[in-house]
């Protein structure tokens, strides 16, 4: 399903984004906050050295040496979190701008490459303002011939699980590589893992306290990966209307699921005379070149299937009503997906889905951080970092006010944002 290492090897161009220095002390003053979970009415939040220090009353002491910012009429979020991207192996700090510049301030890659292993590795010891923070799956778990190693050059440069391996020896050859989760692939258009292979790599995996996500596209396949015991679906199964017991047998099996809405969306626009980010206001002028090159792309033809996002829909309405958990994901960079503003139309589609919009707030912010084992983010509270998100307007009310986004701030300095206008103001600049 995915052709994505042709898209980024498209994305040649590059915009640059510098954070400015942060002052000590920040104080958020009459901001409406959702704080991962619900919305707290005109209070104050402050800020100090990077974490949030208090949420209520003003401490009028702090506010003397502060930076007082009016929150009259805006909404504070947590950064922002995208459970579901790649982001391949040519442009992956450029994607990590293009994540920042629309409030992701965390993201998680479900197959990843050596450079973005190398840049993980690289963050660890030294955390960049200037790029959202990532984790990442590594190089996940096919069969030889499986997906995705008909995207790659012969022969694939990475390790398959073959028939009769030691499947705990591969699981730890990936641990040790830098994966942070175990990605599986289980995709039947081509050769894929046995259900065996999917309960032994599940095993091996946990007994490492790793957790497990599946791809899958099927709800046959899902079956099989919630049955073998995977943590978590990357995808909601689309290719028919969701059987009447599906979301009853995920939710007794405690799988999580990685939503993707905005792959199916894509999927339904390619042959649209116009797309929602081209109706939407106040977006031009903050479109990277690289996501403007993401935007643009189609689906190839045989995935521009109409028919995928109303039965994608229809199962996260099942899912929720079933209290599965539904993490907010894109697949950035699928065609028409970029980094960063994709996740706000995935929240819309979440609340079309019949999420509440606080529900698909807390989807993109809280759930993530708490299945993916964050305890530092995902929550405006005191002692979480201060990776923030100010809108204006009241998302509670209307989930698309997401995309009014006022300031960026990752560890309490703000993100300079890229402005189109400001680049066409230049002498030989374009903003493509």
């Amino acid at each position: 399903m995915k052709m994505w290492v042709a898209i980024i090897l498209a994305i040649c161009l590059s915009v640059s984004a510098s954070a400015q220095q942060s002052p000590s002390i920040l104080l958020f003053r009459n901001v409406d906050v959702f704080d991962g979970s619900r919305m707290i009415r005109h209070t104050s939040v402050l800020v100090r050295d990077g974490m949030i220090r208090a949420v209520g009353p003003e401490d009028t002491t702090a506010a003397q040496s502060a930076q007082v910012i009016d929150g009259k009429g805006k909404t504070l979020l947590p950064g922002l979190m995208d459970a579901h991207m790649h982001l391949g192996q040519f442009q992956v700090e450029r994607f990590l701008k293009d994540a920042l510049e629309f409030g992701v301030t965390t993201e998680l890659e479900m197959w990843g490459s050596t450079p973005t292993l190398e840049l993980r590795k690289k963050l660890q010891a030294s955390e960049d303002p200037n790029l959202a923070d990532f984790r990442t799956a590594g190089i996940g778990v096919t069969v030889p011939d499986g997906h995705p190693t008909q995207m790659m050059d012969k022969p694939t440069p990475f390790a398959t699980l073959t028939p009769g391996a030691d499947v705990q020896a591969f699981v730890d050859a990936r641990i040790a590589e830098g994966s942070e989760y175990i990605k599986i692939i289980d995709e039947h258009l081509l050769p894929t893992v046995t259900k065996q292979q999917i309960e032994e790599v599940v095993t091996a995996a946990h007994r490492r306290n790793k957790l497990v996500i599946a791809h899958i596209n099927t709800q046959a396949e899902a079956r099989d990966c919630i049955d073998a015991g995977v943590d978590g679906l990357a995808h909601i199964p689309s290719d028919s209307p969701l059987a009447p017991d599906f979301a009853r047998f995920a939710a007794e099996h405690h799988v999580f699921v990685l939503t993707t809405l905005t792959v199916f969306d894509s999927m339904a626009a390619a042959t649209a005379k116009s797309s929602w980010w081209q109706e939407a206001p106040n977006l031009a002028s903050h479109l990277t070149p690289s996501m403007q090159t993401i935007l643009k792309l189609k689906m190839p033809p045989g995935f521009d299937k109409k028919e995928r996002i109303l039965y994608a829909e229809a199962a996260v309405r099942a899912l929720h009503r079933a209290g599965v958990p539904l993490l907010a994901g894109t697949d950035a960079p699928a065609p028409g997906v970029p980094h960063g503003l994709g996740l706000h139309r995935e929240l819309e589609l979440l609340v079309q889905s019949g999420l509440k919009p606080t529900e698909a707030l807390a989807a993109a912010t809280s759930e993530p951080a708490r299945f993916f084992g964050f305890h530092d983010r995902g929550r405006i509270a005191k002692g979480f970092r201060a990776d923030l998100v100010l809108i204006q307007g009241d998302p509670s009310v209307d989930i698309t006010t997401t995309r009014n986004i006022v300031g960026v701030w990752k560890l309490g300095i703000p993100y300079s944002r890229y402005s189109a206008n400001a680049a066409l103001s230049k002498p030989g600049s374009s903003p493509m």
